[in-house]
């Protein structure tokens, strides 16, 4: 049972983890790239910062809730 109970967690994570990096490429991803494509350097070094706080946003919250006793699945 626990057994079965992990693998649906990490399917539910696995989603959710595929969904949230679609929506960080579609939203900061695409404003880096047209950043880069303007060769304007303040606002690439700017969007990679931003790009970088959230990705590292999702991280620690996808590490947070696979200590989540209850299983709660993070909202996207």
């Amino acid at each position: 049972m626990n057994r079965r109970r992990y693998r649906m967690l990490n399917a539910d994570i696995e989603s959710w983890a595929l969904a949230r990096a679609h929506h960080i490429v579609l939203n900061e991803g695409l404003n880096l790239a047209k950043a880069a494509q303007d060769l304007d350097r303040k606002r690439s070094r700017s969007l990679v910062y931003e790009l970088r706080k959230v990705i590292t946003a999702a991280i620690v919250e996808a590490h947070a809730v696979s200590f989540d006793p209850d299983g709660a699945q993070p909202e996207s």
